[in-house]
Formats: structure tokens, C-alpha cells, sequence
């Protein structure tokens, strides 16, 4: 018990670390303190770090030289837990469009099901979003909005 207990500590000191490295925009700090970690581990980060590190894993994933699907985790999370915004959209779209990241569809998905998209934004994502699940969504976005 005590062995978890202490390593529950370690976690939160580890977590904590790696937020103030990513609050000071320490980078390669941040960096080396993900990659410290097994794959496992850091795909489970994404949901132990405060928005604000994400946030930073997002803005300068140019930067920060950590597994792809890693990142791809980060930045999800980042947009899942925001309310909808114009500019989310063209952010996502831009980080689809340059890393490629499937996740972002996701981002797209859960907005078109949410009816938090609006109309001006559906011929938007028709574009950057070439695939038949977001087609889908958006024929029964449409439907609930009778727009067909």
C-alpha cells in the first residue's frame, strides 16, 4: 500500500513537472519529460495534464518531439474539452490539413452530433473533411436542421 501510495506522489510531482515546464514554454523540457516515459504512459497523459500544458503541446507541436499518436491524443483532448468556437474550426482544420491527425475528425464529428456547428461552417468542413463519416454527419445535421 505504502509502495502505491508513494508512487501516486511520484505521479503528481512527475505531472506537475511537466506542467510548469509546459506553462514557462519549456519545450524540450517538456519534451524530455514525456519521453521519459513509456509509450503506454504517455498516451495515458492526455488526460492527467491541466489544459493550459496541452494548450502549449498544441501550439508548438512543430517543436515538441514526441510520438505522433501522443500528440495527436494531447490535441484532441485540447479541443474536446473546449466549447465550440469559429476559430477551433479553422484550427482544426489547419492541424488536420498539416499533421494528418484522424482525431480531428472526431473534434468534427462530436460538433456536427452536438448541433454546434452553423450553417455557414458546413461547406467548410464538406471541404477539408473529404470522408464518408463526416458526409454522414453532415446529411443528418441537415435533416435535424431541414435544410435537405
Amino acid at each position: 500500500m505504502k509502495e502505491m501510495e508513494e508512487k501516486a506522489i511520484e505521479n503528481s510531482l512527475f505531472i506537475h513537472q511537466m506542467e510548469t515546464a509546459g506553462l514557462n514554454k519549456e519545450i524540450k523540457e517538456l519534451e524530455r519529460l514525456i519521453r521519459s516515459l513509456s509509450l503506454s504512459d504517455q498516451l495515458g497523459l492526455h488526460g492527467k495534464l491541466n489544459i493550459q500544458t496541452l494548450e502549449v503541446v498544441k501550439d508548438y507541436r512543430d517543436q515538441i518531439n514526441i510520438h505522433k499518436h501522443v500528440k495527436e491524443h494531447m490535441i484532441w483532448y485540447y479541443f474536446s474539452q473546449q466549447e465550440w468556437r469559429e476559430e477551433f474550426l479553422e484550427e482544426v482544420i489547419n492541424i488536420y490539413g498539416k499533421e494528418g491527425f484522424i482525431a480531428m475528425e472526431s473534434i468534427i464529428v462530436s460538433a456536427l452530433k452536438e448541433d454546434q456547428v452553423e450553417e455557414h461552417q458546413i461547406e467548410t468542413i464538406r471541404k477539408a473533411f473529404d470522408t464518408k463519416e463526416i458526409e454522414k454527419q453532415i446529411n443528418k445535421w441537415c435533416e435535424r436542421k431541414g435544410k435537405n
